[in-house]
This record gives C-alpha cells, structure tokens and sequence, in this order.
C-alpha cells in the first residue's frame, strides 16, 4: 500500500543535525560543484544510485545547499523496516506493484505542482557505481509529460578512497537541462536521454577525480 511522507518538524531538526555530525564523523571530505543557479523549487533531480549513503548524501545536500521543501521516493520495503523515513520527507513506491507505482507518480506530480522539489533515483535499486549503462525506469519521463514547467537537473554522486584513511565524497550537482532538448520525445526516447546526460555527467565526475582535477569542488 502506498505511504505519503508525513513531515514533521522537530523530527526533521533533529534528523538534520544528527545527519550533519553522521557524515561528518564517516567521511573525511564531502565536496560538492555546483552552478551558478541552483533550482529550490518545482525541480526534480535525477540522481545515480549505489551505495546505502546516496540518501543520507542527498539529505544534506538539500540541508546545507539548496535547501527546498524536499521530498524522496523511497523503496516500500524500507518505508515498512524504518517508517521514520516518511518524517523527513520520504515516501514509498514499489516496482513490482503497478497501482503502487502510478499513486507514487501522481503523488510526486503534486508535490512538484505544488513548487516541492521532488529527489528520484531513477536506477530504482542501489547498482555498482561503475555499472554501465545507468538503466533508468520510465516514471520519470512520466512526470516530466505530466508536469511541462518542472526543471529537470542531473545529481552525480561517487566516493572515492584516496590520500586518506577515511573516503571522500563528491557530488556534481548540474545545470538544469535544456527543455527542448526532450520536451518533444517520446517517453522511452526521454527516459534514454535523461539516462545519458546522468551518464555522462558521472563520467565527466569520475575523469576529474582520477585527474585529481577539484579546484572547482568546494567542501561542504
């Protein structure tokens, strides 16, 4: 059955400052590029998945950048085993359930109508970090038909052990991609798009960490 997030306010203060020490204690850098304009509302962000810390990530991302009023689609069978989740902003859906999947469409289509930024892995589940390709599900395509003035923006995430005992974490949050290259497209030929420009993205992140190219990369 679907489950509505159920924001609550002090659950979500407190989330955020033990989610801050959390990161923090783990990682030994989190960096992040960013635009010059970074989108806060009507936005959903496409960003790839493969570790159990891409939320946590996406959580502080939105708490100490961009901060919107945010939202995430999370797996049902994680809603059930932590309903907190739905506290901070989460709700479930499920792939392999139909009804499921289109009431956890609709509702990201008023979430966004109603100026909230919506924060989707469009993978569904966690895949290696160097799997390729991305393979995305078509529901975003489906929004992005039934909501025709959202921005659509591109969020790359890698981890990488370097110089120093603990990893770094890097986060390339992109331009809003140009409407009119996809507007037009048919929703499996939009899916494909939206799937290339993540890819490439996350390439180009990969490239300039290899290269050791980060004078761009401020810390978080």
């Amino acid at each position: 059955m679907f489950q509505p997030a159920r924001k609550t306010p002090w659950i979500d203060w407190g989330f955020t400052r033990f989610n801050r020490l959390f990161l923090n204690y783990h990682f030994n850098d989190i960096r992040i590029q960013t635009p010059e304009s970074i989108p806060d509302e009507k936005t959903l962000f496409l960003i790839n998945h493969s570790t159990w810390w891409d939320p946590l990530v996406i959580f502080y991302i939105n708490d100490r950048l961009v901060q919107s009023d945010g939202y995430g689609m999370m797996h049902e069978e994680g809603i059930r085993r932590f309903p907190f989740f739905r506290r901070i902003g989460a709700y479930s859906v499920s792939g392999e359930d139909r009804r499921h999947l289109m009431e956890s469409l609709k509702y990201s289509k008023r979430l966004l109508e109603q100026g909230k930024t919506v924060w989707i892995f469009p993978q569904g589940n966690e895949q290696p970090l160097e799997k390729r390709p991305l393979e995305f599900f078509s529901g975003i395509s489906y929004l992005t038909q039934k909501c025709r003035d959202i921005k659509i923006v591109p969020v790359s995430l890698y981890y990488a052990l370097e110089h120093t005992r603990k990893p770094n974490a890097y986060i390339r949050l992109g331009e809003a991609l140009p409407k009119q290259e996809y507007v037009s497209l048919p929703r499996k030929e939009m899916t494909r798009y939206f799937e290339k420009k993540v890819t490439e993205q996350l390439d180009e992140l990969r490239e300039d960490i290899i290269q050791e190219n980060l004078h761009s990369f401020k810390k978080l």
